[in-house]
């Protein structure tokens, strides 16, 4: 027998730092989007947590950390570096927010691979003014 329960719920804002009211909510989404690529290129290049961790200039377990989503010690200029050691380019632009969006945001968009898929979500993260 199966009772039916009202559970109150919330809607997601899309980021669940920002829902627990994190101060810096897009940019530690932003290290966790970063995160999932770097963690996406180790995949797609078929490294070991040992030989990326080489490449990056790590050691094996901080490798295991970032992966994991443990980004303590990981400032964005971290991660990109990260990115940039194993191969990737990394592009910033910056642009005026279009006048119909009330606030700026940050994004983060995925890695193409040759054949030209996406790996990785996008992310895209409103500033407020």
């Amino acid at each position: 027998m199966s009772e039916e329960h009202d559970i109150p719920g919330q809607v997601s804002s899309g980021n669940v730092f920002a829902d627990l009211g994190r101060p810096d909510a897009e940019e530690a989404l932003a290290r966790v989007r970063l995160a999932q690529q770097i963690a996406a290129v180790i995949e797609r290049k078929d490294l070991s947590q040992t030989e990326a961790a080489a490449l990056m200039g790590l050691d094996q377990p901080k490798v295991s950390a970032l992966v994991r989503g443990r980004l303590s010690g990981f400032s964005t200029d971290r991660l990109f570096r990260c990115l940039m050691s194993l191969g990737q380019d990394v592009d910033i632009v910056v642009r005026d927010k279009p006048e119909d969006h009330t606030r700026a945001h940050i994004s983060v968009s995925g890695v193409q691979t040759a054949r030209g898929d996406h790996v990785g979500a996008y992310f895209s993260g409103v500033y407020g003014n």
